[in-house]
């Protein structure tokens, strides 16, 4: 993991974001409570498996915990923008065909 620190941190966000005490994320991990505490402190690093699960646990990319983030530098940004206006305009148009629809 590229910053050691971003994992414990980003493991105590997603927990809390789901609601969970550390008592439920141990159990769903099927680990012991104190090797959970020392994932979320900082004591340890997580194994492959534990961090595969928790990826699914928290639906959250093994790359969300590693502390990495996308770089943009090659993004498109006009791309997108082409993209999503595309969809608007393909929003907006089934929305009026919905509209004008008259039951039969």
């Amino acid at each position: 993991m590229n910053n050691p620190q971003a994992f414990y941190h980003r493991l105590k966000q997603a927990r809390e974001e789901h609601g969970m005490t550390q008592v439920d994320a141990a159990k769903h991990l099927k680990i012991a409570r104190q090797t959970y505490l020392d994932l979320e402190n900082g004591r340890t690093q997580p194994r492959l498996d534990t961090l595969l699960e928790l990826s699914k646990m928290f639906n959250k990319s093994i790359m969300f915990f590693a502390g990495d983030r996308p770089s943009l530098d090659e993004f498109d940004t006009l791309e997108l923008l082409a993209e999503l206006q595309q969809r608007y305009v393909t929003l907006s148009a089934n929305k009026t065909d919905a509209a004008t629809a008259q039951p039969e």
